[in-house]
């Protein structure tokens, strides 16, 4: 009898960790959800969520813009994303992807979309000259791109591997074993 005791309390012990693993995980994707809506409403630009983005880099005309630190970036990325500094102004930009830009559709991300939208707003009016035929903050950033289970590379192989920026924002990965810094 005792024997069914302890397997009863095992059995209560696993179904209590994984309906809080799994109700965690559910929490930072809809705070994550919560964020984006947050951004659209407080930045005036144009958003892109991970399917159109998946069927846009299909096209030759993509661009990518990785609005993170260089540690972030180097644990890992989007496929042939660029990273620029955050803190970049719009002259700064121009003056180093200009070149780069014309009859492009530019797309920005960071690790939720703060940065991102931040900075596609600083380009947003100069964008049309360099001849960008379209300019996209991409929703949820890369902790939405990684939590959608969508390869990001590191050295230019794919991995789960993630920067969560800080503890604080962390939290809205949801493998939080793929957390690296």
């Amino acid at each position: 009898m005792k024997y069914l005791f302890v397997n009863k309390k095992l059995v209560m012990s696993t179904i209590a960790l994984v309906v809080v693993s799994v109700s965690s995980s559910l929490f930072a994707s809809d705070e994550l959800d919560d964020i984006h809506e947050d951004i659209k409403e407080k930045y005036e630009v144009e958003h892109i969520d991970n399917e159109a983005l998946k069927a846009l880099s299909l096209k030759k005309n993509l661009i990518l813009f990785d609005v993170r630190e260089p540690r972030e970036f180097e644990v890992s990325h989007i496929k042939d994303a660029i990273r620029i500094d955050p803190e970049m102004n719009a002259k700064e930009f121009l003056e180093l992807h200009a070149d780069k830009l014309n009859n492009k559709v530019a797309v920005f991300y960071c690790s939720v979309g703060v940065r991102s939208s931040l900075m596609l707003e600083k380009l947003k009016d100069k964008l049309p000259v360099t001849g960008v035929s379209e300019a996209y903050n991409l929703e949820g950033g890369a902790f939405k791109w990684h939590n959608d289970q969508i390869s990001l590379v590191k050295n230019g192989q794919p991995t789960r591997d993630i920067h969560p920026y800080n503890a604080y924002w962390g939290r809205l990965v949801d493998d939080k074993e793929s957390i690296t810094y």
